[in-house]
């Protein structure tokens, strides 16, 4: 399924949900807990993309005892890039 265009179907429920297919979810490297934005154009055409948070969203979130040095910083995309796959 590499590169080109992907097109599955799903089907909404009475409660107004969809369950998302798993190539999708991979391809888009979405995950449970990824907030949506959703766009309706003039025809009815619904365009849903993943919110994805950049490092202005997340400055001074967290609290640390000591400054982070390169090598936290390093490490810590080391360990993130290992642990995200499904």
């Amino acid at each position: 399924m590499e590169g080109g265009f992907v097109r599955q179907e799903s089907r909404l429920t009475a409660q107004g949900q969809l369950t998302m297919p798993a190539d999708i979810r991979k391809r888009a490297n979405v995950h449970a807990g990824t907030r949506f934005t959703w766009e309706v154009d003039g025809d009815g055409n619904i365009l849903l993309k993943p919110m994805r948070l950049g490092l202005s969203d997340v400055a001074g979130m967290f609290k640390l005892d000591h400054p982070l040095t390169d090598a936290d910083i390093k490490k810590a995309i080391e360990e993130g890039y290992a642990g995200s796959g499904d």
